[in-house]
């Protein structure tokens, strides 16, 4: 019956895409879509070719270019480093849209209204400068017909939005995409080929092999991609960020340890190893209680999908004891200043399998069957490589015992080199400054060799 349920829901919401978006012909008829898409990227070409005169307007202190980025969740803002560094661009005026999400899910109004809140909250706590675009009835308002942006950076690639805040709608205004994750995982259609990726005027990726991967996979073959950097892992490059540390005291020095469970034990990727490992992973905690101290990491998601597997009072009985036994806590924020402060990390995360390289620290992939491998992408095979591996509660507990807390650790050489050849900034310079230096180039008004 829950099946049946599942693919009712699933069917509605695509109608419900259809009836709004109004792109089957577009979207999924070849030679429609390539009409289409040229007609797109020649518009997009020429709105950045009119902002010439504007940026050398603001070059000389008049008006600056107005840069609106569309927000639905504050999961989905990386480009922190990049709006300050706009901020302090006499060329630019950022600011934020907040949008609704999920529109055509279902969800009630009132919970459309938490999650808005809950992102405006966000916002204001960084003290951007933002937008509800609507008016006083209540209606979502059409920010190019209102507030004619120059640049529209979006922060997600899908249809979770109304069509007015949508690429379609902004064929007319330059528009960037920077992703919301670290690209490592074999899901090529969604990281490189819907058709928001296809239609995006300057598509940011993190590394030279991620562009062939746009290459290969999408419709364009990738030709409106830029390779960047990525700036939601800038934090980790910059010398001047002082993490804090968050994690418990304890009695006498220990080593910290990470474990970052994915929330895929509804095998939607087939990632999580979380109910093949959580009870070992408990048992470890306890038997190194004097040696290590452990930071569990969950995914956001997986408490959702264990309350459905377990039943609630099982789920928080479990995250409770990692949160309450004196070596150990249960970390669900932000979880930059952990990496920064840990010393080894356990995980069978998507975007971790890079983003912990930047730290330049031992970890361990969890696996449970053998056919890993498919599930990253060429880049992201790369990265896994860079891991010790764990299919086994004795893997994992000499993991602990010889790496982290004996120090023998042979794939640093091998991180240090994955980090040379695809992490340290390009050319010296930052990943927000590269987007910068890129959208100037395409407005015409910078040289990049």
């Amino acid at each position: 019956m829950s099946s049946k349920k599942s693919y009712d829901k699933s069917f509605k919401y695509r109608a419900r895409l259809i009836m709004a978006y109004r792109d089957v012909m577009r979207n999924h008829v070849p030679f429609v879509f390539k009409r289409y898409a040229k007609h797109f990227a020649q518009h997009q070409q020429l709105a950045a070719e009119r902002l010439r005169p504007r940026w050398e307007e603001a070059n000389k202190g008049g008006k600056p270019l107005d840069v609106a980025f569309l927000l639905t969740i504050p999961g989905m803002w990386k480009v922190d480093y990049l709006f300050k560094a706009l901020q302090a661009d006499k060329h630019y005026h950022p600011y934020v849209v907040i949008c609704p999400y999920s529109v055509y899910k279902g969800f009630s109004n009132e919970e459309v209204e938490e999650t808005l809140e809950r992102t405006r909250q966000f916002v204001a706590d960084k003290g951007y400068e933002y937008v509800i675009p609507r008016d006083k009835r209540g209606k979502w308002i059409d920010i190019k017909k209102t507030m004619h942006p120059d640049i529209v950076f979006f922060t997600t690639p899908y249809k979770d939005i109304y069509p007015r805040y949508f690429v379609y709608n902004f064929k007319d205004t330059l528009s960037c995409y920077v992703s919301y994750g670290f690209s490592s995982l074999s899901t090529y259609r969604v990281n490189f080929d819907l058709i928001f990726h296809n239609l995006i005027g300057i598509y940011f990726l993190e590394t030279e092999l991620n562009r062939a991967t746009a290459k290969e996979w999408a419709r364009n073959h990738g030709t409106n991609v830029e390779v960047s950097g990525y700036p939601g892992t800038e934090v980790f490059l910059r010398e001047d960020y002082h993490p804090k540390d968050n994690w418990k005291p304890q009695p006498k020095d220990k080593k910290r340890v990470i474990w970052a469970p994915h929330h895929t034990i509804d095998k939607t990727l087939e990632l999580s190893t979380f109910l093949l490992r959580c009870d070992d992973m408990l048992a470890l905690a306890e038997k190194y209680s004097d040696q290590i101290q452990f930071a569990f990491k969950p995914h956001q998601l997986l408490k959702f999908k264990l309350q459905q597997e377990w039943g609630e009072e099982r789920v928080n009985e479990y995250y409770n004891k990692w949160r309450d036994m004196e070596n150990s806590q249960l970390e669900e924020s932000n979880y930059v200043d952990l990496f920064l402060t840990s010393d080894a990390m356990i995980h069978d995360c998507g975007s971790f399998t890079t983003e912990y390289l930047f730290t330049h620290k031992p970890v361990m992939y969890l696996t449970h069957d053998e056919r890993f491998k498919e599930r990253f992408s060429p880049f992201g095979l790369e990265a896994f490589e860079c891991h010790y591996r764990g299919s086994s509660v004795e893997e994992i507990e000499k993991f602990l015992r010889d790496v982290v807390l004996e120090g023998n650790d042979p794939m640093a050489t091998r991180r240090q080199d994955f980090y040379n050849r695809y992490l340290q900034p390009i050319n010296g310079i930052l990943p927000s400054q590269m987007i910068i230096n890129f959208i100037e180039q395409k407005i015409g008004v910078k040289q990049l060799k």
